[in-house]
């Protein structure tokens, strides 16, 4: 029994000593001065929610570099890319989706798929991933044209592609400030 006991206590000993010396998602963050050279350039709408994006992803807490941030954002947008080509995809074999709305959103879904490429390239070593970036935003906002002009209103939709902008967007103003660290 006492070694039992000496087990347990031993386990419970360095549970406790890993939990006091690694930070856990809510208390770790990425180190501030990458932050501010990414956040204020997003469009996204508040700074709260650039961090609260960055940090969806484990490796951003281990990031030591502009770079990095970039590499980070870069990946992010690349795996919210195919997902949202899958969303559009998914919705179309929905029975409650308007047949008006259909070829919108089928070309959407083909639009992100062509996104794809352009995400899934070289990540920053040719340095044209800014203009890659801006190929797929490109394939977005045609997608946003052909929504509109469809008159398709569906708010998973709007949602979708806000979140896909967000993402899109913390990748443009981290490749930016890689490309660009003069300012």
């Amino acid at each position: 029994m006492g070694s039992r006991n000496t087990s347990v206590l031993f386990f419970a000993a360095i549970t406790l000593f890993l939990f006091q010396h690694f930070p856990s998602q809510t208390e770790a963050t990425i180190p501030t001065e990458l932050v501010s050279k990414v956040c204020p350039q997003s469009e996204i709408r508040s700074y709260e929610n650039c961090v609260k994006s960055l940090m969806a992803n484990p490796k951003s807490l281990m990031v030591t570099s502009a770079k990095a941030v970039a590499e980070n954002a870069l990946d992010m947008a690349r795996r919210e890319t195919p997902a949202t080509s899958c969303f559009f995809a998914a919705l179309l074999k929905r029975k409650d989706i308007n047949p008006a709305s259909k070829a919108a959103l089928e070309s959407c879904s083909s639009l992100f798929k062509q996104s794809v490429t352009f995400i899934s390239l070289d990540r920053l070593s040719g340095g044209t991933a800014s203009l890659d970036l801006h190929s797929a935003l490109d394939k977005a906002t045609e997608c946003k044209s052909e929504l509109s002009a469809a008159h398709v209103s569906i708010k998973s939709v709007t949602d979708k592609l806000e979140e896909w902008g967000n993402f899109y967007s913390i990748a443009s103003a981290a490749v930016y400030a890689v490309e660009n660290p003069e300012h």
